[in-house]
């Protein structure tokens, strides 16, 4: 039953029914006492009327004032905590008030089993539950940002697991993406051997069903291999997709805290909205590749090579380290494609591509310099190092016989040498000039030969033995 209201104030209303209640007594009493026995002739005067009506009026405020020092505080400690809330969100420095509340401070007492005591346990309630969206919005934010500001795959992903690690119960985790038909591991932590993972047939059931494994491993189940440095009490394998693609899995563990439902919204939010992300970086990646990879030998193109060049030029200045440039040239190139054709002398440039490539060091710089002519760029080696690694080059190319309808092509190849610090320059494209020097020399004295810089093809020290 709800009472008619008299004001805009609950209070007021409260004190004006609780006169009309005293009005009712003070009228009432009287009546009751001759009720009760009393004479009425002696109750049924103005004078006790008057004493029955201010008693009842004592009476009425008494009540009032004992109810509102009961109730009034619980609601105006309530009120006062909502409104602190709402400033925090009009003002968004709710931040602040998170990090207090997060310490019990915004928390209302649950004092009693009636409407103040389930109001007061609804506001706290409702106050975590607006919690937690925050730090789930916030925690977003920094996604976000980590999303937009990223292209680097490797960059990506690492900084998206180390932000789920530090705001979630995970202790570790792993991305894997599909990158030509294999599921590659691109970035992990806490994980003790994560090139393994791509074989888990459970990760490799995920991906067919793409649907989300969670696989829980109670303290008395004996584990026959150690995935973590810690015991894990949750895995979760979570797919990733974009447009119904899927582009990989991530894998998750929580140690000593098993995963909340903060831990699973972010962990399904993540794997949903990075795809996006990783499916722009594998774009980027691509174009990045196709910008600086030459179509044809699949070595750099001469733009990027040049930006490469410069770059570990300067590092060799100021970590004083040597650095070597090899220049090689396809011996009678024009010949070949005048009497064969382009597309022969097309596969005698992969041909000499591919040995070249599969002879340097790791670490070593490939580059499609010119039409026929190879840029070599050999970080740390001296010359000497350079002119043994440049014979092997050259004795395969030689002795790698190159077949077109049923003739035999000898090729061979020239090259010239420029080391750093051993021949002095002052810029990258200084000691270029020094090793097509070298290369000229090696075509004028005969060609299939490697020359050092300032070191005359008759006067050169005797080819190296190729080393196996």
């Amino acid at each position: 039953m709800q009472l008619p209201r008299l004001t805009n104030s609950i209070f007021l209303d409260q004190f004006l029914f609780m006169q009309l209640i005293g009005v009712f007594i003070g009228l009432a009493f009287p009546h009751f006492l001759v009720w009760y026995g009393f004479h009425a002739e002696e109750v049924l005067t103005i004078d006790f009327y008057i004493v029955s009506q201010v008693a009842g009026q004592i009476v009425g405020l008494i009540s009032f004032l004992l109810i509102s020092m009961v109730i009034r505080p619980h609601l105006k400690l309530l009120s006062h905590k909502m409104q602190d809330i709402a400033n925090g969100l009009q003002s968004k420095s709710f931040d602040d008030h998170t990090l207090n509340c997060e310490e019990g401070m915004c928390q209302i007492e649950v004092s009693s089993n009636d409407e103040i005591g389930v109001s007061a346990r609804a506001y706290n309630q409702l106050l975590d539950a607006l919690i937690k969206s925050h730090e789930v919005e916030r925690v977003f934010g920094r996604f976000s940002k980590i999303m937009s500001e990223n292209l680097d795959l490797s960059k990506l992903a690492d900084e998206t697991l180390s932000l789920l690690i530090q705001t979630t119960n995970f202790e570790a985790g792993a991305f894997l993406v599909i990158r030509q038909g294999t599921l590659n591991v691109i970035a992990s932590q806490g994980i003790l051997d994560p090139e393994s993972l791509p074989n888990h047939d459970v990760i490799e059931k995920c991906l067919k069903e793409i649907k989300t494994k969670r696989i829980s491993l109670p303290d008395n189940i004996e584990l026959d291999g150690v995935l973590t440095h810690f015991r894990p009490s949750e895995i979760f394998i979570e797919p990733i997709e974009f447009k119904g693609t899927v582009l990989g899995v991530l894998v998750a563990a929580t140690g000593a805290y098993a995963a909340d439902d903060h831990t699973e919204q972010l962990a399904q939010l993540f794997s949903r909205s990075i795809g996006l992300a990783i499916n722009n970086a594998m774009i980027h990646s691509k174009f990045q590749k196709l910008a600086a990879v030459d179509g044809l030998t699949g070595v750099y193109n001469r733009r990027f090579g040049m930006e490469r060049l410069k770059e570990d030029f300067s590092r060799a200045i100021r970590e004083q380290t040597n650095m070597t440039l090899a220049m090689v040239d396809i011996d009678h190139f024009k010949s070949i494609n005048d009497t064969y054709g382009h597309l022969v002398g097309d596969r005698v440039i992969k041909m000499i591509a591919s040995i070249i490539k599969n002879t340097v060091r790791e670490g070593d710089i490939v580059v499609r310099y010119g039409g026929e002519e190879f840029l070599m760029i050999l970080h740390g080696a001296s010359c000497q190092n350079a002119f043994n690694i440049c014979e092997r080059i050259r004795h395969q190319v030689k002795d790698t016989l190159f077949q077109e309808n049923n003739q035999v092509i000898q090729v061979t190849v020239s090259v010239g040498l420029a080391a750093y610090p051993e021949q002095p320059a002052g810029d990258e494209m200084e000691l270029i000039h020094k090793a097509d020097q070298a290369l000229y020399q090696s075509k004028e004295g005969g060609r299939d030969q490697v020359v050092k810089f300032g070191v005359l093809p008759n006067e050169a020290e005797e080819k190296s033995e190729v080393l196996v």
